[in-house]
């Protein structure tokens, strides 16, 4: 079903781009034959999520129903539920960290390399009253709460692990 849903997706962005686009368009932007689209589109007309409708003796136009956009509306409801679901664990691991060497005496928090989350480590140290930088040479300080940023190079990675930088992908 998830599979269904994802190529709806694209079927309904290549219609946002190209309304009057065929089959072959069609079957080249989801990656599939001309014969397994002219399949799926047949699937998705009997549940309703596309309409055909003749233009010609031989063309087809296609649309996504109400349907199609509400199931494609459901989709997006539950991926982003999914992700504020991971946004928040991962924010209560970011804070527990930070809390910790807080309690350990540290006061700042250094983020070596680049990092999607950085906000929540931001978030993390206005929270417990720590220090943020950011840095970019990897000598770890006893001192500080040593990050490594997701983005980081594996070569850095493994060296800094080592030394006794914590790494955020392992960490969440």
């Amino acid at each position: 079903m998830e599979q269904d849903l994802a190529t709806l997706q694209v079927i309904s962005d290549t219609l946002k781009e190209k309304p009057e686009a065929n089959q072959r368009t069609l079957a080249e932007n989801t990656g599939m034959s001309i014969g397994l689209m002219n399949a799926v589109l047949k699937r998705f007309a009997e549940r309703g999520w596309i309409m055909l409708s003749n233009v010609n003796g031989r063309k087809l136009a296609y649309a996504l129903t109400a349907e199609g956009i509400s199931e494609l509306t459901k989709r997006a409801k539950r991926f982003a539920v999914k992700n504020f679901s991971l946004a928040n664990e991962c924010n209560e691991k970011i804070c527990t960290l930070v809390k910790d060497a807080r309690h350990e005496g540290k006061d700042t928090v250094l983020l070596y390399g680049e990092s999607y989350i950085k906000f929540l480590i931001v978030y993390a140290c206005e929270k417990y009253g720590m220090h943020f930088e950011e840095c970019s040479d990897n000598i770890y300080r006893r001192d500080c709460l040593c990050l490594i940023g997701e983005l980081s190079e594996v070569k850095d990675v493994n060296e800094m692990t080592d030394a006794g930088w914590i790494n955020l992908v392992e960490m969440v």
